[in-house]
């Protein structure tokens, strides 16, 4: 939420791209319907996670496996999106959001790449021409004595559903909330004793 509300501060009846459905996405898709955005899109492979992120708030959903990133975004705001998050890590990602931006979009950088010498091609003369701003986020550049109230505000009037990210297992389960994520089942596996 913090890269959206905080590192990018996406503004109102803008358009938003976010790489991404696991806890951190979703939060920026929950972000997003905070800032106002009018456009969420959400890319992800799992479609539990792409039904979930419309429930959060997402106004469209993509499964990278149905075609080329850009041309699906283009097909939803054909100008390009405002903003873009990614929350994988992974080059191709990366550089398919960058594809996906209209002139002066931002683009925010959180997940980390398996390898740690991961680069991204970057034409330059495309990226100055069309003024595109890249930003690696660090905790969603939030002060947390401040932002953690306004979280948990929000969480008591209903407009940031976080608990629909968390499934519980009993301690004893921990395996069996391991295998639940790895597959993609769930977001946040909690244990709690039993």
């Amino acid at each position: 939420a913090g890269a959206v509300m905080r590192s990018l501060n996406c503004r109102p009846d803008s358009s938003v791209l976010i790489a991404g459905a696991g806890s951190v996405g979703l939060a920026a898709v929950m972000g997003a319907v905070i800032q106002g955005c009018t456009t969420i899109i959400a890319v992800e492979p799992h479609e539990s996670r792409r039904n979930l992120a419309l429930i959060l708030g997402a106004t469209h959903v993509i499964a990278p496996a149905a075609g080329p990133l850009a041309e699906q975004v283009r097909g939803i705001v054909p100008s390009g999106v405002d903003y873009a998050i990614d929350t994988s890590g992974v080059p191709a990602v990366i550089e398919s959001l960058i594809a996906s931006m209209t002139f002066h979009g931002k683009l925010g950088l959180i997940g980390v790449p398996a390898d740690p010498t991961a680069s991204v091609p970057l034409n330059i003369i495309s990226s100055l021409s069309m003024g595109i701003t890249i930003t690696g986020i660090i905790e969603g550049d939030s002060v947390p004595d401040e932002f953690i109230p306004q979280l948990v505000e929000l969480y008591k009037a209903g407009r940031f559903p976080l608990d629909k990210l968390v499934t519980t297992f009993p301690f004893a389960k921990i395996n069996d909330a391991i295998d639940a994520q790895y597959r993609g089942e769930v977001l946040k596996p909690v244990l709690v004793q039993d």
